[in-house]
């Protein structure tokens, strides 16, 4: 099995211009591709299909971006961000099919209690109970508490109001902290 460690990376590919030529992109590739899947695969649930799938579709909207005759001067970022992206349409496809199948469901009231951090022990029954969590709070969830995002900037980038997105981190942590107590037991 591919493992890598989670949220950890090591020194960021050269940052020379990349352009589409074998050597250039080969180099890039070897260098991105386990990153980039590492950065998808603790943002999925550990969802490795997912994970792989959303690594191909990154990869894929660069080489279209570089047979445009960019020339890219900083590759990690720029990986990264069509990564970022990748998994922002992600989720919203998944919200998507979740409200077209889902019936609403009362919200629990609010617990007073909060969740450590995880261990290093816990990681995998962390990443599990991720994926037990709806789409649109695992989204919330990953932009807020593993990307560093504010609020307001979460907001921006889901194309939902603030409120809304306090909503679905509330949601989304009752969820979380609910799973991730039935995965230590």
């Amino acid at each position: 099995m591919f493992a890598i460690p989670f949220m950890e990376l090591s020194s960021p590919p050269s940052q020379a211009d990349l352009a589409l030529d074998a050597s250039s992109f080969g180099r890039f590739y070897d260098e991105a591709l386990p990153r980039v899947y590492g950065y998808f695969l603790h943002r999925c649930g550990g969802s490795t299909a997912t994970a792989e799938d959303l690594t191909q579709e990154t990869f894929l909207a660069a080489v279209v971006e570089l047979k445009k005759e960019r020339k890219v001067a900083r590759p990690t970022a720029w990986i990264y961000g069509i990564a970022r992206h990748k998994l922002l349409d992600h989720y919203r496809k998944q919200e998507r099919l979740a409200r077209r199948f889902a019936e609403v469901s009362d919200v629990d009231p609010p617990e007073e209690e909060q969740l450590s951090a995880p261990d290093d022990g816990a990681r995998e029954q962390a990443v599990a109970a991720l994926a037990t969590v709806a789409p649109s709070q695992r989204a919330a969830l990953v932009l807020c508490y593993l990307d560093d995002y504010s609020v307001p900037e979460a907001a921006q980038l889901l194309g939902k109001s603030i409120e809304a997105v306090e909503s679905l981190l509330a949601r989304g942590r009752r969820t979380f902290k609910r799973a991730y107590r039935e995965e230590l037991q």
